[in-house]
């Protein structure tokens, strides 16, 4: 058998990946409705806390138009909260509201059940050593960012 390329690879993960993302998500997406862009914002804050409007944008890689207006959805429905910075009034913070951490919480924990039926039908060398892939790949993307 001939060994894979490095774009067969890729291919083929590009191909598995949103499967499993969608199966990991879906239950959680049929549980709440909200549209996938509010539900990414929240889970952003959650995971890096307190952050600008910029540093969200960044963060969600979409414009900062885009982010005031998930924002004032998420605000609306009151999810989040816009906070003045203290040190320059000027700047303006996004956190999460009670509502909008219950929502991260469910949804991590909605992850965690999944990952959990995933890795518990493998080997346990196996499921360690995709641990270990998957925090090098995190590595590997937190320094494009």
């Amino acid at each position: 058998m001939a060994q894979k390329t490095t774009n067969q690879i890729a291919r083929e993960i590009a191909g598995i990946m949103p499967k499993v993302g969608r199966w990991i998500l879906f239950e959680f997406f049929q549980s709440i409705e909200m549209p996938s862009a509010q539900i990414f914002a929240i889970m952003t804050v959650a995971e890096h806390g307190r952050c600008t409007f910029g540093e969200l944008s960044g963060l969600l890689k979409v414009s900062a138009p885009t982010v005031t207006g998930i924002v004032d959805r998420l605000e609306k429905s009151g999810h989040t909260r816009r906070v003045r910075s203290r040190e320059d009034r000027r700047v303006i913070h996004v956190e999460l509201t009670v509502k909008g951490e219950k929502v991260a919480k469910q949804l991590r924990g909605v992850i965690e059940e999944k990952w959990v039926s995933i890795v518990s039908d493998l080997p346990k060398s196996d499921a360690e050593n995709y641990l270990r892939i998957l925090k090098k790949i995190q590595v590997q993307i937190q320094g494009d960012q």
